[in-house]
């Protein structure tokens, strides 16, 4: 199968942005990388073995329309699969095998993994407890094959007020799809956590340029009126 990944970027730190795309290149399953500048092109993606598109204005919508744009290429062009990957975080060389692995043998039109927690030293902290493809999931712990392309449209849908809760939005609508859905309990994706919430998590010292998680109270309040009036539209409980 061809494989798109998809990664948005805006500023990103050089070397974060290249072992994102070395990971990438490094899979057991061969992956064409496209990465979407959003606003601002590098110019060490030139030297990256890559497809590039530049956007001519910076969305500030942590990446969704950008997103969006690169799959949607990828649709066109012809993939099999996408998956997305932020310019701070990187895949275990098997990522991608593992993933189409669970499609082949279950199927579903969506295949998720488990990640796995680094600190800003890439010194590994643990195995996110919040992943765990039935809550909640991840952006970059996705792999969607071409039964499951129409959702790339919803990262273009979101509303302004729910960017924040971007991810969480997707994996509302991909549990309400009717998709085939598998997990990969295989923690291949790694994550470069910045919020201090996860080193506290595992008992370890936040370094310095360590955050606290953004308020997204009202994203959250928002969400829970929609997803309210939605399912009165529909009469469910």
């Amino acid at each position: 199968m061809k494989v798109a990944v998809i990664t948005p970027y805006y500023r990103a730190d050089e070397d974060w942005l290249e072992k994102c795309h070395a990971s990438v290149m490094a899979q057991t399953h061969p992956c064409t990388h496209i990465l979407v500048a959003d606003g601002e092109p590098q110019d060490i993606v030139s030297s990256f073995d890559t497809q590039h598109i530049v956007s001519g204005t910076n969305h500030g919508d942590y990446g969704d329309t950008p997103r969006a744009m690169g799959s949607v290429s990828a649709a066109g062009q012809g993939f099999d699969a996408i998956a997305w990957l932020d310019a701070d975080n990187w895949y275990e060389p098997s990522h991608i095998e593992a993933l189409l692995e669970i499609h082949r043998k279950h199927g579903a039109e969506v295949c998720t993994s488990a990640r796995m927690l680094y600190a800003l030293d890439e010194s590994p902290l643990g195995l996110c407890p919040d992943v765990d493809g039935k809550k909640f999931v991840d952006t970059n712990c996705f792999l969607l094959t071409r039964g499951a392309f129409h959702m790339i449209s919803i990262w273009s849908r979101i509303e302004h007020p729910l960017h924040a809760i971007g991810d969480t939005v997707f994996w509302d609508a991909v549990q309400r799809s009717g998709l085939g859905h598998r997990h990969n309990s295989a923690a291949t994706l790694a994550y470069r956590t910045s919020f201090r919430y996860h080193y506290r998590l595992f008992g370890k010292k936040a370094p310095r340029g360590a955050r606290e998680i953004p308020d997204i109270a009202e994203a959250k309040k928002y969400w829970r009126a929609q997803k309210a009036a939605r399912e009165e539209a529909s009469g469910s409980p």
